[in-house]
């Protein structure tokens, strides 16, 4: 499946990040990042749907909700995007 993710600092910036995107219509799911993600083990991704990439991003900056990372998944490997 070809998604995109959004990492966050914490539980709270993943959700504050969520609602932003949920109030225009992008639902995500949230999830916990492991270190391979994050680099030490903490934090939390956004799963977005690949149509639904560029303007999540262009939300998420707008609102000034910028997330850490972005990675765009493609069959369960991941390659890191500029935001």
């Amino acid at each position: 499946m070809d998604h995109f993710i959004f990492t966050a600092r914490s539980v709270t910036h993943a959700q504050r990040m969520a609602q932003v995107l949920e109030r225009s219509g992008i639902y995500v799911s949230i999830h916990r990042a492991g270190a391979a993600i994050t680099g030490n083990g903490c934090g939390y991704t956004l799963q977005v749907p690949s149509r639904q990439f560029k303007r999540a991003s262009e939300l998420l900056r707008s609102s000034g909700q910028h997330p850490v990372k972005a990675f765009h998944v493609i069959n369960g490997q991941r390659q890191e995007v500029a935001l």
